[in-house]
């Protein structure tokens, strides 16, 4: 018997299978070859592995890689497993979804946008149907590679190896993956072996993510490197031992660059829920309804493209973040029809809904705005009434309108008006608009409309703004989404004190049984010097209430409990805490910044009422790096100020523990010089300086102070969120250096942390 034929043997018998701990690079690199991922999405993936569930390992894999997807055009993305049709398993057997088409260049904060709406639902799992519309996917290649990823076996009677064994004659290549534990994946072992491939199998997300990378092209086999602040491809994406060290700020005698970090930021999970599933469908999914101008304005070129062109492009892209059983979406178009006289009387009443208000309309809609071109007039007013009536007609208490426009209304209506009577419904309808390339007046009446249907205005001057707006809105919608339509349980007993608080490791929990009013829960988080805590709360149920020898959940009364943090030394309780109340699906957190490397301990407990035993929290770690890297910007004039040159661009941290940052810069007397090779204009004697700071919280409150050297405010702003440009005149170039001051201005109460970027240029008005 041959090697193969043992091998064979042996995975038909579940023996030979690699350990988990095996993974060391994964699937070795291909060259620059068009790859397919099979992602499975059956029901299935919502078992446990290792105490969490599947499919949230396969999810944070995928979004510890979404910024080295960013720019790939070789990389398409299917779903499969995702027929839930119960009387019809021969349809539920040729499911699948090509969610990123080949060719199309990926964007990584759509892709984390897509990601974070999959839902495991599907009845059956059709690998072969898979493998056949991945093969069709490559049709137009020599060769390309398939990636299957699955927690089970084909079940749809069909022959999937023997189908990799023909697709590997014609040049492709099949990689599997198995989610799981070791005995169960010999026909996933098989079928890799048939198709010319490797197996692998992941326990956790971190080998699922080392898999995967692995099989990607040889573009993106390179390890990962760190964004600036505000980019979707970030350091939020990276593993703890991808980190790298980054240059040193201007005051370590090494030379600027362009963007010098201060400070490292560190990898950010994203609240990552571990659960038992008990519901499949969202009890009340969000209402909502796009509205795209196709008048003759949209002909128009901007970036040298038509805006038609452009905004196809985007929603193409975009739309994918509403394809959850969480959405029904609506698709409606105005001013396309060119089969009437250009003219008001004809083209005024063409607004059309082309996609009625349903779940698993992304695919469709995308299709509708490919045969649209733009041609006559813009009823917004008469376009945003009847949203608000398919709206209406639809069971959703939570409804968006999304109107995308380039010209203000041309049929004689007031769409501010409209916007207003929506509201005064009485029904949970927001009207956000996005204004694409509008002058000042345009964007003014466009504004007011956002204003007056509660929802928010985007003004996009070219394409990439626009497919940021969207993505924004998406993002909005995302969050309207009841968090308990899928409740997570995951118990844990904390201690009955301090010294005795049980350690928990990043991730999700609930308590194994409820609190009575005043009882607590300890728990303790191993932070290390520089690290940043987080603890979340979630409400996921009613007030508890006594029916007979039970507890039960009230129909009425709200849940409520408290999160309290204490220090690890003396136990002294630093007065940070969260009180949660309200509907299922309130929410908050609050945040230690550990500067000793002592960790924290934290208490669930309530001095008003029982605490549900399914009171959701979550720990996240960051790495503040400030302290850690002793590059700590320090908030004291007298003390060692890191200095900036203008041209240059800083990263820091603010926030929780680090309430203020302070940096010097000197005054040049020369009108121009090189910074790291780089011309720049620098400030002449009795021109400005001019300064720009963002942070990357948009709700953290701040304040930006410029000093003399003697103490002398010579200017300040204060704002939240928002990005704020700062000027300071230097009238006869008497000043010689000045320092920048950044302080946290949140409330006690409320914990906040953020990277931010501080830019130093020079202000050349006259």
């Amino acid at each position: 018997m041959n090697t193969k034929s043992i091998l064979l043997a042996a995975l038909a018998l579940g023996l030979w299978l690699p350990q988990p701990t095996t993974i060391a690079a994964g699937i070795g690199a291909i060259e620059n070859i068009p790859v397919v991922i099979l992602f499975d999405r059956s029901f299935s993936m919502t078992g446990l592995l290792n105490g969490q569930p599947k499919i949230e390992i396969a999810k944070t894999a995928f979004r510890e890689l979404a910024h080295r997807f960013h720019g790939q055009s070789v990389i398409s993305v299917r779903f499969f497993a995702g027929g839930q049709n119960k009387q019809d398993d021969q349809a539920n057997c040729i499911a699948s979804e090509q969610t990123i088409p080949m060719g199309e260049v990926i964007d990584a904060r759509a892709m984390e946008l897509l990601v974070a709406g999959i839902r495991p639902l599907g009845r059956k799992t059709n690998i072969t149907f898979a493998l056949e519309q991945a093969s069709k996917d490559l049709a137009a290649y020599e060769r390309g590679k398939i990636l299957l990823i699955s927690d089970g076996v084909e079940n749809c009677d069909n022959d999937p190896i023997g189908l990799a064994q023909s697709l590997a004659a014609k040049g492709i290549e099949i990689d599997t993956i198995g989610i799981g534990s070791p005995g169960q994946f010999s026909q996933l072992g098989r079928i890799a072996m048939a198709g010319s491939g490797e197996f692998q199998l992941a326990d956790s997300a971190g080998a699922l993510a080392t898999a995967m990378g692995g099989a990607m092209p040889a573009a993106m086999s390179e390890p990962p490197v760190f964004s600036a602040p505000g980019s979707s491809m970030g350091a939020a994406a990276l593993p703890p031992d991808s980190v790298t060290p980054m240059a040193p700020p201007a005051s370590s005698g090494q030379a600027p660059g362009n963007l010098v970090p201060a400070v490292q930021a560190g990898p950010v999970q994203a609240l990552t829920l571990e659960f038992d599933v008990v519901s499949e469908q969202p009890t009340e999914p969000v209402a909502i309804e796009v509205i795209l101008d196709v008048s003759g304005s949209m002909a128009a070129k901007v970036q040298g493209e038509r805006k038609m062109d452009l905004a196809r492009s985007a929603l193409h892209r975009a739309v994918r973040g509403l394809d959850s059983p969480a959405f029904v979406v609506g698709f409606r178009a105005y001013g396309f029809d060119n089969t009437v006289p250009k003219t008001p009387k004809d083209s005024c009443p063409n607004t059309v809904l082309l996609n009625a208000i349903e779940t698993n309309q992304v695919a469709s809609i995308r299709e509708r705005v490919a045969t649209l071109h733009p041609y006559g007039y813009t009823p917004i007013a008469k376009s945003l009434e009847l949203a608000g009536a398919d709206l209406l007609a639809t069971d959703s208490s939570k409804q968006m309108i999304i109107l995308i426009s380039d010209g203000e209304e041309t049929c004689g209506g007031d769409p501010v008006r409209v916007a207003e009577q929506l509201r005064e419904m009485g029904i949970d309808v927001e009207t956000h608009v996005i204004g694409f390339d509008l002058d000042k007046e345009q964007a003014e009446q466009m504004r007011a409309v956002a204003n007056a249907g509660g929802g928010q205005y985007y003004d996009a001057k070219d394409a990439a703004a626009l497919e940021n707006a969207l993505l924004s809105v998406i993002e909005v919608a995302q969050n309207k989404i009841d968090p308990t339509w899928l409740r997570a349980i995951r118990p844990v007993e904390g201690g009955a004190s301090a010294n005795t608080a049980v350690d928990l490791m990043p991730g999700t929990y609930t308590l194994t049984r409820y609190l009575d009013k005043g009882e607590q829960m300890y728990f303790r988080v191993n932070t290390k010097k520089a690290q940043y805590g987080v603890v979340r709360g979630l409400i996921q149920s009613r007030r508890l209430i006594r029916q007979g020898d039970e507890m039960v959940e009230s129909d009425l009364g709200y849940s409520q409990y408290r999160i309290s943090l204490l220090e690890m030394r003396g136990k002294k309780n630093r007065g940070r805490y969260i009180r949660l109340s309200g509907e299922p699906g309130s929410y908050g957190h609050v945040g230690y910044s550990d500067t000793s490397g002592d960790g924290f301990i934290f208490t669930i407990s309530s001095n008003y009422d029982r605490v549900h035993k399914d009171a959701l929290f979550n720990i996240e770690i960051t790495e503040a790096g400030d302290k850690f890297q002793g590059t700590e910007a320090t908030d004291d004039m007298q003390g060692e100020v890191i200095s900036l040159a203008v041209g240059e661009s800083i990263v820091g941290h603010l926030g929780d523990g680090d309430n203020a940052d302070l940096f010097r810069v000197t005054m040049p007397k020369t009108p121009s010089s090189r910074v790291a090779n780089r011309k720049v204009t620098l400030p002449k004697d009795g021109q400005a300086l001019a300064l720009n700071f963002k942070p990357e919280d948009d709700q953290f409150r701040y304040r930006l102070t410029v000093k003399a050297a003697s103490g002398k405010r010579l200017g300040s702003k204060s704002a939240r969120g928002e990005p704020v440009q700062l000027s300071i005149d230097n009238p006869g170039g008497r000043l010689e250096e000045v320092f920048i001051e950044i302080k946290s201005n949140n409330p006690g109460l409320e914990s906040r942390f953020t990277a931010y970027t501080l830019t130093v240029g020079a202000d050349n008005h006259e």
